[in-house]
């Protein structure tokens, strides 16, 4: 099985690299691109015998090239160009590029007819509609690899029932058990130390704001094609349950395992998670409570945003993932408070639409021109 990965320096794809060396006979990383981190792709070219690499940023490009007496062989360099790694041999491809600079290559990638990896919500919340459209006509094989969708993705395929609707899981992050008013005064120290996964800065940010259930409520109704009120969410803080689908006779099925990212990516490549415990999950949990929280949408305001984005529906929920994206970069670099983020989100939406149309099936060309407008009026607080 042959692999194009797509952002190999992330988290995730360090537990893509743990399963394909442990099942190198059957698994192999024949192209794996980055954005900046060229030192550690480099080690990971050497380690896995990668032929071709991408470098997403010039200057790391460059800096890469230096280093290797200034060889062009087997390198792509600029995101636009990564469409080139997309060859004949390729059988599975991972998206695990963060963020909105995967939303050029997304258009490829479904256009591929390969079986894909999604590890980026992004493009799904921006581009939906057209990039769903897209992998029906060319017969690509979506497979969301976050723990929830992934969830839901092997529930629904193993169970042809007519389902009433789905829930998502939420660990509630490192604020669950914090008072509103203690919100004010959080550090992005604070907000990145996640009491479950280990996740990149944006995403863990995303996780204490709950924003990330947010898009992931977005994400579903696109994924598998519902409406907004079939979509529940509620805080699981043990986060074993990851997921459940429920039916019309008021039965549920949910699927539980320990939060590991390998996983989901060992049901992409159809191979055993192999663990050296051999003990079931419920064994496992055997002296473990499971506990479950209703969201309190007061405290975590960006869960009620999401549903309100779903309504207005066509460039609304990239306006809210991007709005996201430039003010949890803003918190980062301590310009903004904590509870600054989905408070200027919503007014920078509200903004957004008393100037600017609503556009219901936008392209790539539309998504760049509202970013250049979001960068331009993206609400920061009085000045």
């Amino acid at each position: 099985m042959r692999i194009l990965l797509y952002g190999a320096t992330g988290t995730i794809a360090d537990s893509v690299f743990k399963i394909v060396k442990d099942n190198h006979r059957k698994l192999k990383i024949v192209a794996a691109t980055c954005n900046t981190n060229y030192k550690k792709l480099e080690k990971l070219k050497i380690e896995y015998n990668i032929r071709r690499i991408g470098i997403s940023n010039f200057r790391s490009a460059q800096k890469y090239k230096l280093r290797n007496g200034n060889n062009k062989k087997n390198l792509i360099v600029g995101n636009d160009n990564f469409s080139k790694l997309i060859t004949k041999d390729i059988d599975i491809i991972i998206l695990a590029i963060s963020g909105m600079s995967a939303l050029n290559i997304s258009y490829d990638v479904m256009k591929s007819g390969k079986v894909i990896g999604l590890a980026n919500k992004e493009c799904i919340i921006s581009l939906g509609t057209r990039l769903i459209s897209l992998a029906k006509r060319y017969k690509t094989k979506i497979i969301p690899l976050d723990s929830e969708h992934n969830s839901i993705y092997r529930l629904l395929e193993s169970n042809n029932n007519k389902f009433k609707s789905i829930t998502i899981t939420a660990s509630g992050g490192p604020f669950f058990n914090k008072k509103i008013s203690f919100l004010k005064s959080v550090t992005p120290k604070q907000a990145l130390k996640h009491p479950v996964w280990k996740m990149g800065k944006k995403i863990s940010v995303d996780s204490a704001t709950m924003m990330n259930k947010a898009l992931e409520i977005i994400e579903a109704k696109y994924l598998f094609n519902l409406r907004s009120d079939q979509i529940k969410a509620i805080i699981h803080p043990e986060s074993i349950i990851h997921a459940a689908v429920n039916f019309h006779d008021n039965s549920s099925i949910g699927l539980l395992n320990m939060p590991d990212m390998k996983i989901p990516i060992s049901y992409l490549f159809k191979i055993n998670n192999n663990s050296r415990n051999n003990e079931d999950i419920l064994q496992k949990l055997n002296k473990k409570s499971l506990t479950f929280h209703k969201i309190n949408q007061n405290k975590f305001p960006a869960v009620k945003l999401a549903y309100k984005v779903m309504e207005i529906g066509g460039i609304a929920p990239h306006i809210f993932n991007y709005n996201n994206e430039v003010l949890v970069n803003h918190f980062l670099r301590m310009k903004i408070r904590f509870t600054d983020i989905v408070k200027y989100n919503d007014i920078t939406l509200q903004k957004y639409f008393k100037y600017n149309k609503n556009i219901v099936h936008p392209n790539l060309n539309d998504i760049h021109n509202s970013i250049v407008w979001i960068n331009k009026n993206i609400f920061l607080g009085k000045i």
